[in-house]
């Protein structure tokens, strides 16, 4: 009787066992709307995460948008000054220790911003202060490359005799030009470098009572919400299951099982800008957007016809003529054009990895390194270039160099963005007679700058973007031999001696110290200076390297200023 016992004790357990994972399996099976649910938080993750946390937490992700704290704090607050356009910049601490900047002009007493949060930490970091009920950037930014105080104006493409914006709402610092790029945090940069953004903007008021579920890009903004999943995953019976199945959670979005539009989308909220029909439900109540959502269903990419109150022309300059994206921000848009998208499986993740790689742009570890490990990315799926000798009588160029590389040809550097010239995420056969005839950088000229007179005439004809993207060219374009190097300095030169664009003299300077032998040429210049010391340093630039000033100045055109760049 004894052993018949505990024959029934032990059926009734392995029934309740069985009904167990059955109510499990069939919770499991339950498809979950996400909106709604609360979120937890990184380190709550971390918990049962601990190595996708880990490799998370090395990412310029993170620290898209930090506290002012000593840990993330990157600019130099030792008394550092700058001097730009009247105003005087000093960035220190106060008693307490907390970060401060005190902008200084003829005429009106100083004014000190406190600093509270910090904004970006791969080139250079902003920095927000707070003014009544929002968060402000202010109008100073430190170069995280070049570990220099500089003015917001030359990030962006502004001509150096830009007016300023007239904006009663936004505090003054430095008044006049030096505050054109002050702007409000709490309905712009934090719909992008947060998670769970909410303006909290009062339709009535103006007010603003802005939360996020945590600063910078954390888990929850690729993944979802995940309280609920941190609820029902307490119970260990559930995760033997899902360990022991391979199953998906619906407690939790992984890109990885999604479809590549909609994978792609989880990216493109950020790496797309975007426009909706009613920007009022996002200012009051945030992005309603949840990982694994259709983007489409809240807002639609920006593209160079998009109409804005009627205009077709209100966002054209942010692409090239046939509506190739020339800017950061709009990868998004590239990879849709892309006819490995269209007609194929592409999503962002197929070449970037969230948890691995190098930080900096984040490929995906078999990827690293570049040459031709990098070109995996697109013979993974055309096998058939794989092989070297297959190589050479696709790209025309040898297999070993860098001109044989997919990138090279298929996705050149046309986008400015960050003071810098990027690559263009519009996957295209390379056509330069179609490129010209959009008014567009092609790959072979990026590359083929044998004559740098001609580039410099692209230099100098074009608007802000496409002479930033020659100037960059001259700098990055394979030399023969070494030789060229002198005369592509030369045209440099004279690009940060006459351009009236910070941005795009920045850009020609770091061109210039990618060249051979130039990487200490012109250290004492600043693009943002003042005319008579930029003309000295270049000028001393010039007699080290024996290179007489030209005879006749060839200064671009003041284009107007586009509101575009960050």
């Amino acid at each position: 009787m004894a052993a018949c016992g505990v024959a029934l004790a032990g059926a009734a357990v392995a029934a309740a066992r069985w009904r167990e994972r059955r109510a499990i399996a069939a919770e499991l099976a339950t498809a979950r709307d996400l909106h709604g649910t609360a979120f937890v938080g990184a380190l709550v993750c971390r918990r049962c995460h601990a190595e996708h946390y880990q490799s998370w937490h090395g990412t310029f992700h993170r620290t898209m948008t930090t506290e002012a704290t000593p840990a993330n704090v990157r600019g130099d607050f030792s008394g550092a000054t700058l001097a730009h356009a009247g105003v005087v910049a000093r960035m220190d601490r106060d008693d307490g220790g907390r970060y401060r900047m005190t902008f200084t002009r003829p005429g009106a007493a100083p004014r000190t911003a406190t600093v509270v949060r910090a904004v970006g930490s791969r080139r250079y970091q902003q920095y927000l202060a707070a003014e009544g009920d929002a968060l402000w950037r202010l109008p100073v930014a430190y170069d995280l490359v070049d570990r220099r105080w500089f003015p917001m104006t030359g990030a962006f493409l502004f001509a150096d005799d830009s007016a300023p914006a007239r904006d009663d709402a936004r505090p003054v610092y430095g008044g006049g030009v030096f505050d054109r790029h002050v702007t409000r945090w709490n309905d712009n940069c934090v719909f992008c470098h947060n998670v769970a953004p909410d303006p909290g903007r009062n339709a009535a008021t103006g007010a603003f009572q802005t939360t996020v579920a945590e600063l910078g890009i954390a888990c929850e903004a690729c993944h979802g919400p995940g309280a609920e999943h941190v609820r029902l995953n307490a119970d260990p019976a559930r995760r033997d299951l899902l360990t022991a199945t391979g199953q998906a959670d619906p407690t939790i979005i992984n890109p990885s099982r999604l479809s590549p539009a909609r994978a792609a989308d989880d990216c493109g909220r950020c790496h797309g800008q975007r426009i909706a029909d009613d920007v009022g439900p996002f200012l009051a109540h945030g992005d309603p957007f949840v990982a694994g959502d259709d983007l489409a269903l809240y807002s639609s990419p920006l593209w160079r016809d998009t109409p804005l109150h009627g205009d077709r022309q209100a966002f054209a300059a942010r692409f090239w003529g046939d509506g190739t994206p020339r800017l950061t921000a709009y990868e998004y848009q590239g990879m849709l054009q892309s006819a490995c998208a269209i007609r194929g499986a592409l999503t962002c993740t197929s070449c970037h990895g969230m948890h691995e790689g190098d930080p900096r742009g984040q490929l995906r570890a078999a990827f690293a390194g570049g040459g031709a490990a990098a070109d995996k990315m697109c013979t993974g799926c055309h096998k058939s270039f794989a092989a070297p000798a297959a190589l050479a009588a696709h790209a025309h160029h040898d297999p070993a160099g860098e001109g044989a590389r997919c990138v090279s040809c298929h996705m050149p550097r046309i986008v400015y963005g960050v003071l810098d010239v990027h690559r263009s995420h519009r996957i295209e056969i390379p056509d330069p007679a179609r490129a010209r005839a959009a008014g567009r950088p092609d790959a072979c000229g990026s590359c083929h700058v044998a004559n740098p007179s001609a580039a410099l005439a692209d230099v100098v004809a074009g608007d802000p973007v496409a002479r930033a993207v020659a100037a960059d060219a001259i700098g990055r374009a394979p030399l023969a031999a070494g030789a060229g190097a002198r005369d592509r300095s030369a045209a440099l030169l004279a690009v940060m001696t006459d351009d009236r664009y910070a941005a795009v003299r920045h850009i020609a300077w770091r061109a210039l110290r990618r060249l051979p032998g130039q990487a200490t040429l012109a250290a004492s210049y600043d693009p943002s200076g003042p005319p008579g010391e930029r003309a000295a340093s270049v000028a001393g630039a010039r007699a080290a390297l024996g290179i007489a000033a030209p005879a006749g100045r060839r200064a671009p055109p003041r284009d107007g200023d586009l509101e575009i760049g960050e």
